[in-house]
C-alpha cells in the first residue's frame, strides 16, 4: 500500500516543476500574473438558454423532454458552455492534464454564475436549497496519478456560495476501466456499467446536483443517476462546465 504522506509530496514535487517550468501567464493571451485575465475572462458569456441532453430541443431549464425521459435516469443537465468553445476547453485540459489545481476556482465561478442565473430566473426547482450535492467520484488508481478529482474542486466551490450538503466518499467509484475520452459513444456505455457504488444511507427523496467537468455520452451521469435513485433519490441534476 503506497503512504499517503508519500503520494502528498509526490503531488507537491509535481506542482513545483509546473510552476518552475510553466509560470503563471493567461491561458488565451499569455499576459503574466493569472491564469485567466480579467479581459480574456470577459469573453467567456452564459448560454442564451439550455436544451433536453437528448434531442437537443431547447428549454429553459435544461430537463431532459418527455419523449427522451424513458432512454435516462438524470433528469437534466445545466451547462455552462460547449466543449466546442476554445477558452473552456483550454481551461478544462490544462487542469485535468497540466494539473493546474487553480483553474478549478475558475471554472468553479463559471457554475457558480450559471447557478445563480438560474436562480434568479426561478428556473430551479423549489427545494433547491435542500439539495445535496456531490462530485462525479475517480476511481482511486486514477485519483492517486492525477492527485486531485477535478469534479470535487468544482463542487466544493459551489457548495461554498449556495451552503449546500455536499457528500463525498458515498458515491463511489469501485472499478478503474479505460478513460471514456478513448471511447465511443456505445463502447462508454458498457465502459461504466457497474462501476459505482453507494455506500451512504438511504436518500429519501432527496434532490442531487452532481457535478462534472465535462458531459460528452452522458453515460458516466446517467450510470451514477441509476445507483443514486436505486438508493432512494428524488431528480438527478447534472451540473458541467460543458457539453462535449
Amino acid at each position: 500500500m503506497i503512504n499517503n504522506k508519500i503520494i502528498k509530496n509526490a503531488v507537491k514535487i509535481k506542482a513545483f516543476f509546473l510552476d518552475l517550468f510553466f509560470p503563471i501567464s493567461c491561458l488565451i493571451c499569455n499576459v503574466e500574473g493569472k491564469w485567466l485575465c480579467p479581459e480574456c475572462l470577459a469573453r467567456v458569456e452564459l448560454p442564451n438558454s439550455q436544451y433536453c441532453f437528448n434531442c437537443r430541443q431547447k428549454n429553459s431549464r435544461g430537463e431532459i423532454c418527455s419523449n427522451c425521459q424513458p432512454k435516462y435516469y438524470f433528469d437534466g443537465v445545466w451547462a455552462f458552455g460547449s466543449y466546442e468553445d476554445a477558452l473552456i476547453a483550454k481551461l478544462v485540459k490544462n487542469l485535468k492534464y497540466r494539473f493546474i489545481k487553480d483553474l478549478s476556482e475558475i471554472l468553479g465561478e463559471m457554475l457558480t454564475i450559471l447557478m445563480l442565473d438560474l436562480f434568479d430566473k426561478k428556473l430551479l426547482y423549489n427545494n433547491f436549497s435542500q439539495s445535496l450535492i456531490m462530485p462525479v467520484p475517480l476511481h482511486k488508481k486514477r485519483l492517486r496519478w492525477r492527485g486531485f478529482n477535478q469534479s470535487e474542486l468544482l463542487a466544493k466551490g459551489i457548495k461554498k456560495y449556495f451552503n449546500l450538503d455536499l457528500r463525498l466518499d458515498e458515491l463511489i467509484r469501485t472499478k478503474h476501466k479505460k478513460p471514456q475520452t478513448k471511447l465511443s459513444g456505445r463502447k462508454r456505455k458498457e465502459n461504466v456499467k457497474g462501476c459505482f457504488f453507494w455506500k451512504g444511507d438511504w436518500l429519501d427523496g432527496k434532490n442531487i446536483i452532481l457535478v462534472d467537468d465535462v458531459i460528452t455520452t452522458g453515460s458516466t451521469l446517467n450510470e451514477c443517476a441509476k445507483v443514486l435513485k436505486e438508493n432512494g433519490a428524488g431528480e438527478v441534476w447534472g451540473l458541467v462546465v460543458a457539453r462535449g
